[in-house]
């Protein structure tokens, strides 16, 4: 099984916040094919969720900053590190864009420090999910709900986002998968869906 984190902070607050897209690009990803499933197994800081095929997700109940603490209580009741796969948001990305990754530092993230510093490694797989480009403060831009023409561009990444969690669903390995994925190519959005100019 591979185990999605999706990073963000909890309650209806935040749920629509920059900070917050790993979360909502699954919820919505859940949301299109009536997956609503209840948790397999519970930890003090977030709880497991059966998702389909060899996927699963591990979501955090905790803030942002404190995201590693249930990957750690997973990682002592048996789940793989390795078999991780962080979905969050990066500001050094474009609205609309993603890039995979099988390693690397934090680069300022704090949910990914978090992580890090709780599962002792920096060598964890990550799905990198644009929210630029970003304003200062960056505490403020991260916390904002989103634009309409923002919403747009979501819109747009539902379909790679999809196809990259069919990629996922039906590797054993992760080491061809950002030649697959990193692309721009494979971002672009599909169809008749437009990209609002002052976006890019």
């Amino acid at each position: 099984m591979w185990t999605l984190v999706p990073l963000g902070n909890p309650g209806p607050d935040y749920q629509d916040t920059r900070h917050n897209l790993g979360r909502l690009m699954l919820q919505r990803w859940m949301a299109d094919r009536g997956l609503a499933p209840s948790p397999s197994k519970r930890f003090p800081s977030g709880a497991l969720y059966p998702l389909t095929g060899h996927l699963q997700a591990l979501v955090p109940a905790t803030y942002m900053n404190l995201s590693g603490e249930a990957c750690a209580q997973a990682g002592a009741a048996g789940l793989y590190p390795r078999r991780m796969v962080l979905l969050y948001d990066d500001k050094d990305l474009p609205l609309g864009t993603g890039r995979f990754r099988l390693d690397g530092s934090a680069g300022g993230h704090n949910g990914l420090r978090s992580v890090f510093e709780c599962l002792g490694t920096t060598d964890i797989a990550r799905l990198r999910l644009g929210i630029g480009p970003f304003q200062r403060p960056l505490v403020d831009f991260v916390l904002e709900p989103w634009t309409d023409p923002e919403w747009a561009r979501i819109d747009a990444l539902d379909d790679p986002f999809a196809r990259f969690l069919e990629l996922l669903d039906a590797t054993e390995d992760l080491g061809g998968l950002a030649n697959l994925v990193n692309p721009a190519t494979f971002w672009e959005p599909a169809g008749d869906q437009r990209v609002p100019a002052d976006l890019g």
